[in-house]
Formats: structure tokens, sequence, C-alpha cells
């Protein structure tokens, strides 16, 4: 009777673990936005997690002297790129992302699909009282990525977020909010 408990649990375990090792992508490039809307401000935090396919590619285009690590002035010129390749826009008016910080997985990290990129920038963008839309689009890597995009609880009283609408594929966003006093 143990024997037959044994193994049950065996393959329950077994069938558990197939079934969480096949929910992880391997083949594509998970990109998760979060948008902070402040009155004076909006806060872009990513999270960029390539799978173990695309991880060597991912890698090379950071580590441009292919040295096996990721250097400062190389992480920057990767988040400045992936910036240039999101557009922010608030009431029809595109907004500059000023990179705040970037941290980089090590390669293993990458390789054995553990490895996330964490990117966070900001827009100084003024909101006065009243009704106004923020727009937001990631066109990085769309050849091989996945994407979400959300909205975070604004940390602000005065701010109210009225309606979101993403994009079938949650690279895109548009938040219409309100700003009181």
């Amino acid at each position: 009777m143990k024997r037959a408990v044994a193994a049950f649990s065996f393959i329950g375990f077994s069938l558990a673990f197939a079934a969480t090792a096949w929910a992880h992508r391997i083949d594509e490039y998970l990109q998760a936005a979060r948008l902070a809307i402040a009155p004076d401000r909006v806060t872009l935090q990513m999270d960029l997690t390539p799978g173990v396919d695309v991880a060597p590619l991912i890698f090379a285009l950071i580590s441009t002297n292919h040295d096996g690590s990721i250097s400062e002035r190389e992480a920057r010129a990767y988040a400045t790129q992936f910036l240039k390749e999101v557009v922010l826009d608030l009431d029809g008016h595109s907004q500059r992302l000023s990179l705040v910080r970037a941290q980089f997985p090590s390669f293993q990290e990458m390789n054995e699909g553990v490895g996330t990129i964490r990117i966070e920038a900001f827009a100084v963008c003024a909101s006065a009282p009243g009704n106004h839309v923020l727009s937001f689009q990631n066109n990085h890597r769309s050849d091989i990525s996945v994407y979400l995009v959300n909205a975070l609880v604004p940390a602000s009283r005065n701010i109210e977020i009225s309606g979101q609408h993403r994009d079938s594929l949650q690279r895109g966003i548009q938040l219409q909010f309100t700003v009181t006093h």
C-alpha cells in the first residue's frame, strides 16, 4: 500500500512539474510594462525576461564586445536603445523618457531562463487639473516578444484612472485619467 501511495505521489509530482515546465515560455522575450502616473511625472518600470531559446540573441545584443559579461556602458546603451523604441504620449504630445536605472542579470541567469532585465525611466509631464489621456506603445523586438502592460494604482489621491484600453497584443495601452486639486 505504501509503495502504491509513493508511486502515485511521484507520478503526481512529475505531472505537476512537467506542467510547470511547459508553462514557461522558452522561445519568447517576455516584456512586462508597468506605468505609474503622478501629478508631475509618469514612471515606466520594465521587466524583460528572455526565454532560454532567445537568451543568446538578447545577450549578444547587449554585450557588444562579446566578452561574456555586461559592462555598465553596454547596459546603459541597451537601456537607452530600448527607451528609444518606446512611445509615451500625454494628451497628444510626445514625452521623452529619462533612464533612472537599469539592472542586468548574468548570461548564465539569462541562459537558464531566470534572468530578468529591469529598466526604470520617467517622463516629466505636469498634468493640469482635468481629464487627460496617456498612451504607451512598446516597439522593442516585436519579432520575438510577448508583452504585458498595466497601470499601477496612483499614489496620489489627486489622480483617478477612469479608463484603460489595451491593444490585443498588450504592446500598448491608452489610459484616461483625471487630475483634481
